[in-house]
C-alpha cells in the first residue's frame, strides 16, 4: 500500500498544497489583481500540474504498460473530484470565498490540456522490464 501511494507522492503533495491554498480565507491571501482573470489562469495551471502528476503516477505504477484509455478515464475522475471538492471547500468551509462555475471551467481547461498532452505524447513501452 505504501509503495502504491509512493508512486503518487508528488500528486498527493500537490493536491494538499492546492486544497490548502484554495481553502484559505480571502483575507489571508495576497491581492491577485495583476490582470483580469489571473485567478482563472491560476486554477488552470494548478489543475494542469496536478493532472500531469497523476498521469505520471499511473505511468510509474504501471511501468509504462497501462492502457491509455483506462489511465485517461481514472485521471479525469480523480481530477474532477478534486475540482468540485475545492469549489465545495470554497463554498462551505472558507470564509470570504465563494464557489464559481468559471473556476470549475478553468480547472477543466487545465485538466483537458494535460490529458490531451498525454494522449498526444505518451508512448507505451513494449519491452519494459
Amino acid at each position: 500500500m505504501i509503495k502504491y501511494l509512493f508512486n503518487y507522492a508528488w500528486a498527493i503533495l500537490w493536491a494538499i498544497l492546492m486544497i490548502t491554498l484554495m481553502g484559505l480565507p480571502a483575507n489571508d491571501l495576497p491581492s491577485t489583481k495583476y490582470f483580469e482573470g489571473f485567478d482563472k489562469l491560476a486554477h488552470c495551471g494548478f489543475f494542469f500540474v496536478f493532472t500531469v502528476l497523476v498521469l505520471l503516477g499511473f505511468i510509474v505504477h504501471s511501468k509504462g504498460r497501462a492502457s491509455k484509455i483506462r489511465t485517461f478515464i481514472i485521471s479525469l475522475i480523480v481530477a474532477s473530484v478534486l475540482a468540485f471538492g475545492t469549489e465545495g471547500i470554497q463554498l462551505y468551509l472558507s470564509a470570504g470565498r465563494q464557489a464559481d462555475w468559471w473556476d470549475i471551467f478553468a480547472d477543466y481547461v487545465g485538466i483537458g490540456m494535460a490529458l490531451f498532452s498525454y494522449l498526444l505524447l505518451h508512448q507505451k513501452r513494449l519491452g519494459y522490464e
